[in-house]
């Protein structure tokens, strides 16, 4: 019998890749699967089975009440792209590498959530 570590960390990436906030190319291209399998594997290297990483780009309307949802609060809260999300909770708005959501996880693991 397997037994399945419980997922401690919910890590989502929240992007509107049509929009460019950065003229200049700041950050990490979150909507390159290059740059998504890159992290997806450093999470996985450091958190093992605690943490999953997930994106979502709100221009593919395949989960429409989800991209809805998030498209609609981007614009009411006039919040800068991609977002980062742990568990639910709006880390950072704006652009942002691996470290700083490795750095995140970890501040929530000390702070006990």
């Amino acid at each position: 019998m397997t037994i399945l570590a419980e997922v401690k960390f919910r890590i989502s990436i929240i992007n509107e890749s049509s929009r460019k906030d950065c003229d200049a190319g700041c950050g990490t291209d979150w909507s390159s699967p290059d740059a998504l399998a890159l992290a997806t594997r450093q999470v996985k290297d450091r958190f093992g089975s605690e943490a999953v990483l997930e994106y979502l780009d709100i221009i593919d309307k395949t989960d429409n009440s989800r991209a809805n949802e998030w498209q609609q609060k981007i614009r009411e809260k006039k919040l800068s792209v991609p977002l980062l999300l742990i568990n639910g909770h709006l880390r950072i708005a704006g652009q942002f590498d691996i470290r700083q959501v490795i750095d995140a996880v970890e501040a929530e693991m000390e702070m006990g959530t």
